[in-house]
């Protein structure tokens, strides 16, 4: 019998990038996706961290959650107030038969701001 994956490490809330052209110069901001998905931690090997901090990328956590292929490196993360931009998504299958999506974290360069919903609305082409 085969068993269901469970999310229980924590849940978060999606966020999109998205860069106002309109200005002179442009601004990038974090539209509310209203999704909030859970998640179950995994481990990230020494290896893999240090080679990602060889390249200047601090990995913040690694994390599965139910596929969802609408998460890219264009998502930001929020967990317990704090953002964590996605690096990398791999949609895979797990041993048990389940489609997965795991979702590599990083440190963002600059926290982003995070647009009002009115003003996301009227102005962001994905609210």
């Amino acid at each position: 019998m085969k068993e269901l994956p469970s999310y229980t490490d924590g849940r978060f809330a999606l966020y999109r990038k998205w860069t106002d052209e309109i200005h002179d110069f442009p601004m990038e901001y974090l539209v509310n996706q209203n999704m909030i998905i859970w998640y179950s931690e995994i481990s990230v090997f020494d290896r893999v961290k240090y080679e990602m901090q060889q390249a200047g990328i601090e990995v913040t956590m690694k994390i599965r959650i139910p596929r969802y292929k609408k998460i890219d490196s264009k998502c930001v993360c929020i967990i317990d107030g704090i953002q964590h931009e996605v690096y990398n998504a791999a949609h895979i299958i797990n041993k048990n038969g389940f489609p997965e999506t795991e979702l590599t974290l990083i440190r963002p360069e600059r926290q982003i701001e995070v647009l009002d919903n009115d003003k996301s609305r009227a102005e962001c082409p994905f609210t």
